[in-house]
């Protein structure tokens, strides 16, 4: 499940095709936006906005934050990853049900995607009885509470995430590591990479060695979750 920026975007089919070439996985990148997605070209901006500290950067931020607003605004508002969840769910259920009736399925969130996996992970159950998933992974998450997620997880959850992540700050992810590590009949990790930032996994720049060790660095996570939960 992609970020706020969708399904279409080049780095996250990029990944997605690494996922199934290493896994041996079928992948599926939905549009669970239904063509709302934000688009690309404000991420410039947003980044913008997060990480420019000279003169320039505080000169030109609050433009950059109107423009930022009148883009993301809209966006949250049509959607909610609790107003699209019924519309996750049931293409899951129906995934469950069909294609993968006797097969093992595992799902990835980024961002976004993190409340769709997340809450998924919470074992929810498929018209045919079997839990809808069996492992969930998630990268950079956001529009998650971590006492409200996190706490009713149970199934196997991997979490990779950077310690300077501004949607979910260092002091909450030692939170729902210390929850997910409470769980004994549960297998779960947290991982946390030094210096990656919001989105490392899936909009890093891949000519910069340091943001490219990072997405590979979530990405050799997910392989190995899923090859022990999926094969």
């Amino acid at each position: 499940m992609s970020d706020a920026f969708g399904w279409n975007t080049t780095n996250l089919r990029g990944v997605a095709d690494r996922y199934a070439e290493r896994t041996g996985c079928r992948v599926y990148v939905p549009d669970f936006m239904h063509g709302t997605s934000a688009p690309a070209s404000i991420k410039a901006v947003i980044d913008s906005v997060l990480n420019d500290r000279g003169f320039w950067g505080w000169l030109v931020k609050p433009w950059n934050l109107l423009k930022a607003a009148f883009v993301m605004v809209p966006f949250s508002i049509r959607n909610k990853p609790e107003k699209r969840y019924p519309g996750i769910r049931k293409f899951m259920d129906d995934l469950r049900c069909n294609e993968a009736a006797n097969l093992k399925v595992g799902v990835v969130g980024f961002c976004w995607g993190a409340y769709g996996i997340t809450h998924l992970a919470h074992g929810e159950v498929a018209a045919n009885g079997k839990t809808i998933i069996d492992a969930a992974f998630t990268a950079h998450p956001s529009e998650i509470e971590v006492s409200r997620d996190i706490e009713p997880v149970k199934l196997p959850y991997s979490m990779a995430i950077g310690d300077v992540d501004f949607a979910l700050p260092l002091k909450e992810v030692h939170k729902a590591a210390e929850i997910l590590d409470a769980k004994k009949d549960v297998d779960t990790e947290v991982v946390i990479i030094p210096n990656a930032k919001h989105g490392f996994a899936v909009r890093g720049n891949p000519d910069n060695k340091e943001e490219k060790d990072m997405a590979d660095q979530a990405e050799d996570q997910l392989v190995r979750w899923f090859t022990k939960y999926l094969s």
